[in-house]
């Protein structure tokens, strides 16, 4: 079975964030984090007005004590500690659910050890800098097959 995008998106987020100096379990949950994030702005690319009218509304709702600093490199929301994004809080366990418990151990480390080998290999310059990591990371590997 071949691997979808969105796990693939979730662990080269991790290992970017590895590399930036983050902690494993903080690391999982912005990859997790990012890949919701790019998945919701391409299906609001490619949406009805509908959907934009509802993300819209979405938005407006103000969120006390929302921590735009902690993961400014991504343009993420921390709320507790951890990322938010879409009205949810992610954490290392959405991360786990998306790469681990729906491809198996074997299929999980399969994936991870895809994303490890393209990061080690990225500039810093484009780990810091969100639509660098996108152009040269991500456009470029996005369907490189993973088999689990």
């Amino acid at each position: 079975m071949l691997v979808n995008r969105f796990p693939k998106m979730a662990a080269l987020q991790k290992y970017r964030a590895l590399r930036l100096g983050y902690p494993e379990d903080i690391a999982e949950a912005i990859g997790i984090a990012e890949a919701l994030k790019y998945a919701i702005f391409k299906r609001l690319a490619h949406s009805e007005r509908k959907y934009r009218e509802i993300e819209e509304k979405k938005k407006k709702k103000e969120i006390p004590n929302l921590d735009w600093e902690k993961f400014k490199i991504f343009k993420l929301a921390s709320y507790n500690g951890l990322p938010y994004v879409a009205g949810k809080v992610e954490s290392p366990e959405d991360y786990k659910k998306s790469v681990f418990w729906r491809f198996g151990k074997e299929g999980g480390r399969k994936i991870e050890q895809w994303a490890q080998k393209i990061i080690k290999q990225v500039p810093e310059s484009y780990l810091r800098n969100e639509q660098k990591f996108f152009r040269e990371v991500w456009v470029p590997h996005r369907d490189d097959p993973v088999e689990v």
